[in-house]
């Protein structure tokens, strides 16, 4: 699928998405959050592709949600700001939902919406002058599209809290100390160390990794025995699949497994 707003180039079994405004620093707009749905909808049960990529056009990840969605007749841009939560969080949902990971490609600014969206994916790699900033509050917003859910979960409440309220700018470094950030790389090589992740991403077991998702995702709701089960049953539909026996073949062979990940 190829758009004005939301463009996705297939890469070998990966898939890139990037966010497609540059000349807005690829803030969010209604079209968009659709576009993307509609997108991840179609990914979430394409076989074929193993990892996506999350990235902007023009030097930046996402700068927000377009605040010109405002301007003109007030009621109709807060029934437009509305609208927009739907396909936005139904794209959260499809994040989380798929099996093949997820990896973020953040640079320039990476604020609002586009934090969001970089804290539901499952890997971050930042270029070294990346900023972040949820921002959600000073606009008098509340936070959407997850930032509330992950944020305390990577960070601890008492520091997603000081995030989310006082909106203060922090830099690659300081998110990678923050562990909001899996790696940060220098500017010039971020695409090249982000690619070489998704090659190893792409085939690797797809499966395994769904079942990573499912379970870290799980691991702040269930109690011991709850999640034992659970661990108990992805163990279980993993040692049937295709790529365990391809496992224990290749043990037998002397060789590297290669993985299809189903």
């Amino acid at each position: 699928m190829q758009s004005q707003e939301i463009l996705s180039e297939r890469r070998g079994q990966s898939l890139i998405v990037t966010f497609n405004r540059p000349d807005h620093a690829n803030a969010m707009t209604l079209d968009m959050a659709n576009q993307l749905f509609n997108l991840l909808k179609n990914v979430t049960t394409d076989r074929s592709v193993r990892a996506v990529m999350l990235c902007g056009a023009g030097g930046n990840y996402m700068d927000g949600l377009d605040m010109s969605f405002y301007k003109g007749d007030l009621n109709k841009a807060l029934e437009g700001a509305n609208a927009l939560i739907m396909p936005l969080h139904s794209a959260i949902r499809e994040l989380m939902a798929m099996d093949k990971p997820v990896l973020s490609m953040v640079e320039g600014h990476v604020t609002g919406t586009g934090f969001s969206l970089m804290m539901a994916s499952d890997l971050v790699i930042a270029g070294q002058s990346a900023c972040f900033n949820t921002s959600f509050a000073n606009h008098a917003l509340s936070p959407y599209a997850g930032c509330s859910y992950f944020l305390p979960r990577k960070v601890g409440l008492s520091r997603a809290v000081e995030i989310m309220m006082l909106c203060e700018d922090f830099d690659a470094a300081w998110a990678d100390r923050l562990r909001i950030v899996n790696k940060v790389a220098p500017d010039a090589e971020l695409k090249e160390q982000a690619l070489a992740w998704m090659d190893k991403l792409v085939s690797g077991p797809t499966k395994a990794y769904g079942a990573v998702k499912k379970l870290a995702s799980a691991a702040f709701e269930n109690d011991l025995n709850a999640h034992l089960g659970m661990e108990h049953a992805y163990y279980g539909a993993n040692a049937r699949g295709f790529d365990f026996r391809e496992v224990v073949k290749a043990s037998t062979e002397g060789r590297p497994p290669r993985f299809s990940g189903t």
